[in-house]
């Protein structure tokens, strides 16, 4: 088994598992409470008609559900799953005044699973940029 193709396959077919909405249900989100700007994702999900013993039909309300899908549960969101998520708590975590940037250590091959040489050059692309490292300046 090729696990090239297996991983271009698997990342086809995870593209087009995100772009697609879940059936009888809508993304609605929620303002966050420590931060007004947040929205937290929901998934209302419309239920059916109950039909009671006596013939009578009772409409069910939605449910809402806490979405985990992240942004690609986003209708707006047009992101590249090779590329990563945007570093959205970037600003927030700075913000804080409690980490750092330090050098951080060198990207290994066994991080991302890969032994060979080949493997190995291909990790190093790391999503086309090097990401800032940030410590704890307590430590």
């Amino acid at each position: 088994m090729n696990s090239e193709k297996s991983n271009g396959a698997d990342s086809q077919n995870f593209v087009h598992s995100v772009e697609k909405p879940l059936p009888n249900s809508l993304r609605v989100y929620a303002k966050g409470k420590l931060y007004p700007d947040i929205r937290v994702p929901f998934r209302e999900i419309s239920l059916a008609p109950t039909k009671s013993m006596n013939g009578e039909i009772e409409v069910n309300d939605p449910v809402r559900v806490y979405d985990t899908s992240g942004p690609w549960g986003d209708p707006d969101f047009h992101g590249d799953v090779t590329q990563g998520l945007p570093p959205l708590r970037a600003k927030w975590i700075r913000g804080r005044g409690d980490v750092e940037e330090y050098e951080g250590r060198k990207v290994q091959p066994i991080d991302d699973g890969y032994l060979s040489v080949a493997h190995a050059e291909h990790s190093t692309k790391r999503n086309g940029s090097k990401k800032d490292e940030l410590t704890s300046k307590l430590s």
